[in-house]
């Protein structure tokens, strides 16, 4: 059964930079913590399915901007 959980505006925790593996903390209504554990392709994925998602935006919705970069 799929259940809905929001993010809560966290950092993505880096458990490995090579190979790089990270999670996401997501929050569902009853407070239950799920864990979106990403690796670089996973992530990747994720980013285009999010800037796909943006571009549907419309009038007020449409994205000023889209920052992908590197520290």
């Amino acid at each position: 059964m799929a259940r809905e959980a929001d993010w809560q505006d966290d950092d993505i925790v880096v458990i490995s930079r090579s190979p790089l593996v990270g999670k996401l903390l997501l929050i569902t209504e009853d407070d239950e913590e799920i864990e979106l554990h990403l690796e670089r392709d996973s992530a990747e994925a994720l980013m285009s399915a999010l800037g796909a998602f943006l571009m549907e935006g419309e009038s007020d919705d449409i994205p000023s901007r889209i920052i992908v970069g590197r520290k």
